[in-house]
């Protein structure tokens, strides 16, 4: 019983913190670095360091020197002891001659009880001086514990290849950029894998294979200067293309306070019934080749989650 409460407990977490409520989450949605968090996740038109690799992989085209960045999540939680709950991102980006750019990354939330992953490499095409074009490839994959045999998913793991398309273009207007990701363009499904056949029919069999869809994503996003130092993002995400569409208004922002030192806040607006969306705000520190970025989150309609704390570490050489 306390496993299966735990389980419980876990998927909540995870729910709360990706603002979905689909029986596998989209860890994606959930965020990355403490930057992109920051900002609301408004990120696809910005998508300047390693968290391109996530929101836009066009943009790691824009990275000139490579990074090597983690972020750790602490979810302020004490349902759960020794589980070890939270999310945890490595990614890893670098340029390739003057038209290629790559990016490979890893990411996890969950426990030691229930976790979903995700491994990701993406590739970087500059088309010409203001046109990029990215694609990222992944395999996201689902594990849970051997706490009950009677229990459906216990014991259980499967996963699928997905694959993100994204688009960055440096328009005319100002220094205005557009962006555009399509997420999970192969519709994976982490319950039944590629196919229900072998193993993966096994699974299925306990769990429908519907409970595991990583529905396609639409984002379309704007930034823009608004000053000499500091910079908006606007962001419309629309969520499950196939189904029940969510959509999302994305509005994120960041300003130097002093040199070396940024101060970013973010926050969105869901369009359906009974629901509100969410706000973020962190803090940024540069010294030498080193990144410092920090990012709290609070989902409006999950506010006795009390949130979440994001730490980010970028290594540029």
């Amino acid at each position: 019983m306390k496993k299966a409460t735990q389980i419980v407990a876990t998927v909540g977490l995870a729910v709360a913190l990706s603002g979905s409520a689909d029986a596998v989450v989209n860890i994606q949605n959930i965020g990355a670095g403490a930057r992109s968090a920051s900002l609301g996740n408004a990120f696809v038109a910005v998508a300047d360091n390693g968290d391109a690799l996530f929101s836009n992989p066009a943009g790691l085209g824009q990275i000139e020197q490579s990074q090597l960045s983690y972020t750790n999540v602490s979810i302020l939680f004490s349902g759960i002891d020794g589980d070890n709950l939270g999310q945890h991102v490595a990614s890893y980006a670098r340029p390739l001659g003057s038209r290629l750019a790559l990016g490979l990354g890893y990411e996890r939330i969950g426990s030691d009880l229930l976790s979903e992953n995700g491994a990701f490499f993406g590739l970087s095409y500059k088309v010409n001086r203001n046109l990029h074009l990215g694609l990222t490839g992944k395999y996201v994959f689902w594990a849970v514990d051997d706490f009950d045999p009677l229990d459906k998913v216990s014991g259980q793991s499967q996963g699928a290849i997905g694959a993100d398309i994204g688009l960055l273009w440096n328009t005319p207007f100002r220094d205005a950029k557009l962006g555009v990701q399509y997420k999970n363009a192969l519709a994976p499904n982490v319950a039944c894998g590629a196919s229900c056949s072998g193993n993966a029919a096994a699974t299925n069999a306990k769990l429908k294979s519907d409970d595991g869809d990583l529905p396609s994503d639409l984002n379309i996003g704007v930034s823009f200067s608004v000053a000499e130092a500091s910079m908006l993002s606007v962001q419309w995400a629309m969520r499950d293309l196939s189904g029940e569409t969510e959509k999302r208004l994305v509005v994120g922002g960041e300003t130097v306070l002093v040199e070396g030192l940024m101060l970013r806040a973010g926050g969105s607006r869901i369009f359906e019934d009974e629901a509100s969306g969410d706000l973020n705000a962190g803090l940024g520190y540069s010294w030498s080749k080193m990144l410092f970025d920090y990012g709290y989150h609070i989902p409006l309609d999950l506010t006795e989650t009390n949130g979440s704390h994001r730490l980010s570490l970028v290594r540029m050489f």
